[in-house]
């Protein structure tokens, strides 16, 4: 644990989730939030909305999730048209689809999905 020092969003899931547990256990056995959050050098705030998910939710509260959309959540193209986008890139350059430039970049996606 001696390795995580500064701020703690730049921790791995792993290390964050490890202190958050920690944390929780050092106010279940009757240390002082504000003892704790120096000790594990975070702010007061982190650690009452700790307690607060561990006193919600257990220990299931405080396990690291993975962050943003789940894979397929709010996809605009269906499935048919994004296989059309994958194919024309795999088998063009942007400038026989009537792009600019030879090589793809995400702009020019972008510009080949509203043209398809």
């Amino acid at each position: 644990m001696s390795d995580l020092v500064g701020d703690a969003r730049a921790w791995s899931p792993d290390a964050q989730e490890a202190v958050r547990l920690l944390a929780v256990s050092a106010l279940v056995e009757g240390r002082d939030r504000i003892e704790v959050a120096a000790l594990f050098k975070v702010s007061v705030k982190a650690v009452d909305n700790w307690w607060a998910k561990w006193q919600a939710g257990g220990r299931d509260a405080l396990l690291s999730r993975p962050r943003g959309r789940r894979v397929g959540e709010h996809q605009v193209l269906s499935e048919a048209e994004q296989a059309a986008v994958r194919q024309a890139v795999l088998d063009h350059i942007p400038s026989d689809l009537g792009l600019s430039g030879q090589l793809w970049t995400r702009g020019q996606v972008g510009e080949l999905v509203f043209k398809l």
